[in-house]
């Protein structure tokens, strides 16, 4: 076990997750002395970051350690398979091409793959190609402070040890030029270094391990879109599947009451595919514990720029977070270190760098880090962006009780069973293949107008008739104004998220925000797009201002689903 004093570190990572140990492999193999902090090593026990998509994957390739999917019982991933009541459709990762050879993992499918596993299982073999990497010296002991200089820059951190070397003080501290925090999503250093905006809880995962469950899909990830929310099922292991039940609101039915198990078994297991629901009864009939996380939404803060929190860098969930509808978010956790590490650069290897090298930064001058971290947050834009806002805009569509986003929903599975580009463009999007946010727009609105063309075109079921059939013409009016409204709600869901990325979030870390408790603040408005950004406010604006006026009942039901950050005004 090293001791407090035994070395000299260029970089602190806080926290031993798939972020931080990845990062602190990455470092380590670019040439600098790393020290990886972790309050327990032990395997962890979690119910969310258990699907890799084949993004993802080749972040992990680009990084050399590929390989940590091998000895966990990981499953390949092919795609997708989504269920709308008795319809289903399946959503495949696109084939593999010849020039993919070597970017990601072997291909036994013929299609790019991704991963599925047990969180902790994958979570140890991150930290053992972490803590065999020559540069890397792990610490397990809690962090309690991140140290600053006179000058108010960070410079290390106070910690204690889960279990002191002989001879050493509970409490210690290790200095460096730079800290990285990686503590994950219930981060104790976000709000005072990392971000100003405070997480959205909309809703939470509520999961259960199944034991051989029959899937309709084998190798699939299973979305079952229910109207209670939707459903995830995939397997994560040779004989274990994970299921994750979205139940809506930041708090959840009393388990002690029994009121979450009664949700689950009266108005979630009816509305599963046929040939899972005995699995999943008999499963909560043996009393397994419903295990919970919440689903949250954080858009990212560029970090580095703030005169508050120099010397300090926050990554991964700590830093930006969406809904895990779309098993994208440890995808952007490893591509954000594969940039980082090439940000800072490395004496002895850069993952990016046709040369494999790339000149380092020098981590005292914070002069150099900062314009170096202002660029590693627009080059993490095109993945991250398109992850974030897919996960939010889906699970508004997904998620929502309302008759407007019915329709779009009912559009979106059709669009999906049109095959071809209608499935390619968003699967890729999905997996993190295609890091461009404007085929994402393009999409998600051609799925708005191909909605409203099946209004006017598709059969639809009538109750007071018993039948379904096409609407008349002299229905056509009031289908315009749906229309209308269907149209305005496709914008009240996309283009808030777009705003959100499209702002920078410079943290504006005064005196005051880093003691006080409570709400987030954006401290003002910062942006580099402020023309784009402008209009984007405008058009919102507009629409939603317009919408309320036609339709004030709709407006204040979508006002419920608006996907704006929290933040409240901090005096300057």
């Amino acid at each position: 076990m090293p001791t407090a004093t035994s070395s000299k570190h260029d970089i602190v990572v806080v926290g031993a997750g798939i972020v931080g140990s990845a990062l602190a492999y990455s470092l380590g193999k670019s040439g600098r002395k790393v020290a990886l902090l972790e309050r327990d090593f032990d395997e962890p026990d979690r119910i969310v970051g258990e699907l890799l998509q084949p993004g993802g994957v080749r972040a992990l390739s680009k990084m050399g350690i590929v390989d940590t999917l091998d000895d966990i019982d990981a499953v390949p991933v092919e795609g997708y398979h989504v269920f709308y009541g008795p319809r289903s459709v399946p959503i495949p990762y696109p084939q593999e091409k010849s020039d993919d050879a070597g970017r990601g993992i072997a291909s036994s499918s013929g299609k790019v793959e991704g991963r599925s596993f047990h969180h902790g299982k994958f979570v140890q073999s991150l930290r053992k190609k972490a803590l065999a990497q020559k540069n890397v010296t792990p610490y397990e002991a809690t962090v309690r402070d991140l140290i600053k200089d006179t000058a108010g820059k960070v410079v290390g951190i106070s910690a204690t040890w889960k279990k002191a070397p002989e001879g050493e003080a509970e409490a210690f501290e290790l200095r460096a030029p730079l800290t990285i925090v990686a503590d994950g999503c219930f981060s104790k250093f976000r709000r005072t270094h990392g971000s100003s905006i405070q997480p959205m809880v909309r809703s939470n995962f509520v999961g259960l391990e199944l034991e051989d469950a029959p899937l309709p899909a084998p190798h699939h990830g299973h979305v079952v879109l229910s109207k209670n929310g939707p459903v995830l099922l995939y397997q994560i292991g040779t004989h274990s599947t994970r299921i994750l039940i979205d139940v809506a609101g930041e708090k959840l039915p009393s388990v002690a009451k029994g009121d979450l198990q009664k949700h689950v078994n009266e108005n979630v297991i009816p509305q599963l595919p046929e040939q899972l629901r005995e699995c999943v009864a008999r499963e909560m009939a043996k009393g397994q514990r419903l295990r919970s996380m919440p689903n949250s939404f954080l858009p990212p803060s560029m970090q580095g720029q703030s005169d508050q929190a120099q010397g300090v860098i926050v990554v991964g969930d700590a830093m930006n977070m969406r809904h895990p509808l779309t098993g994208g978010g440890m995808t952007v956790g490893l591509w954000d270190a594969v940039h980082l590490t090439e940000a800072l650069g490395g004496s002895e290897w850069a993952p990016l760098s046709a040369a494999g090298l790339r000149t380092p930064l020098d981590l005292n001058n914070w002069s150099a880090i900062r314009p170096a971290l202002r660029s590693w947050h627009w080059s993490r834009k095109g993945l991250a962006s398109v992850i974030n806002i897919l996960a939010q805009a889906l699970y508004s569509l997904f998620g929502a009780d309302d008759a407007n986003l019915e329709v779009l929903r009912e559009g979106c599975f059709k669009y999906f069973e049109m095959g071809g580009e209608c499935v390619n463009g968003p699967v890729s999007l999905l997996s993190g293949l295609a890091p461009r946010p404007m085929l994402l727009v393009g999409h998600f609105f051609a799925v708005a107008l191909y909605s409203i063309w099946a209004l006017f075109m598709h059969p639809k079921w009538y109750e007071s008739e018993q039948r379904s059939r096409k609407p008349g013409v002299l229905e056509y009016p009031g289908l315009v104004w749906r229309s209308v409204m269907v149209f305005y709600t496709a914008c009240v869901v996309l283009l808030p998220v777009v705003f959100t990325e499209m702002k920078s979030n410079i943290p504006r870390l005064t005196a005051a925000t880093s003691t006080r408790k409570g709400k987030g603040s954006h401290g003002g408005f910062v942006t580099d797009n402020f023309a784009l950004v402008s209009a984007s406010l405008l058009l919102i604006g507009t629409v939603m201002l317009w919408g309320n006026t036609r339709d004030p009942a709709t407006a204040r039901t979508l006002s419920s689903w608006m996907v704006f950050p929290k933040v409240a005004a901090q005096p300057i």
